[in-house]
């Protein structure tokens, strides 16, 4: 039986502030030019009968402008995340079950995405670009006039993704990054595969998501599903291993504040 999750006491300090604000495991509140985006909202575990939460994700913004859902697997679309939300948001679902289980929940709207869609919408630009996994996924590109971010869920890399990287730079990049595996078989890219991906797509800020699971199911669900934790040294310094409530920067937010402060002094 399934049952929602204890969230942390303490919520988002500034939920208006540009930048990525961690909520917990792919759960990321992105500020993007003013637009509020929402990424793969989880609450209910455990997930797939055998995934909860390693730590208590600080408590879901209800507000987006944009849900981007990447998979079907229940720490990635969660039903009972997405009843919490004001209904108004623009939500962009695979095509197929989770679009049409989407559609049952009366958003105002619902796109319906599939790779190499690109869509338009509250001001930003969205490319989709097909991942691998263990079941159909999809990843995001989101830009904006000036600058632009990857959402990579918790994707294997895959040569669309790897064409998309060398099209343009993108400054920063959300990546899993994990030895997990079913039968011995990878599903999830590496960190050392991350690193590599995010250097491609010449990212100047990477942060980790899809790294807060822990499998507590019966034991051949984890004899099954490995589930490894990785070590925060397995990447280098500008690609951040956010907790709940972490704040990461943007890149050029950081440029545009040091050269305010070289002025000032």
């Amino acid at each position: 039986m399934k049952y929602i999750v204890q969230e942390q006491e303490h919520g988002l300090d500034n939920p208006h502030r540009e930048g990525l604000h961690h909520i917990g495991n792919s759960t990321h509140w992105i500020v993007f030019d003013g637009v509020k985006i929402l990424t793969d909202p989880w609450l209910a575990e455990p997930a797939e009968h055998m995934l909860i939460h390693s730590i208590p994700p600080i408590p879901l913004p209800i507000d987006p402008d944009i849900v981007l859902i990447s998979h079907e697997h229940d720490d990635h679309f969660d039903p009972e995340a997405l009843s919490r939300l004001d209904k108004a948001a623009f939500v962009v679902a695979p095509e197929g079950k989770v679009a049409d289980a989407v559609e049952k929940m009366n958003f105002s709207e619902l796109y319906r995405a599939k790779p190499e869609d690109s869509i338009e919408v509250r001001g930003v630009i969205i490319d989709v670009v097909k991942g691998k996994h263990n079941v159909p996924e999809l990843c995001y590109r989101v830009k904006s006039k000036d600058n632009s971010f990857f959402f990579g869920g918790d994707s294997m890399v895959t040569k669309e993704i790897e064409q998309m990287a060398d099209q343009e730079p993108v400054p920063f990049v959300i990546l899993p990054g994990e030895y997990s595996s079913i039968l011995g078989f990878r599903f999830v890219m590496t960190p050392e595969e991350a690193v590599l991906l995010a250097s491609r797509f010449r990212a100047k800020q990477a942060v980790l998501t899809h790294h807060e699971q822990l499998n507590v199911g019966a034991w051949w669900f984890r004899w099954l599903v490995r589930i490894n934790k990785v070590p925060n040294s397995k990447f280098p310094d500008w690609f951040s291993v956010p907790k709940p409530g972490d704040y990461v920067q943007f890149p050029w937010d950081q440029n545009n504040y040091e050269s305010k402060e070289a002025a000032i002094n």
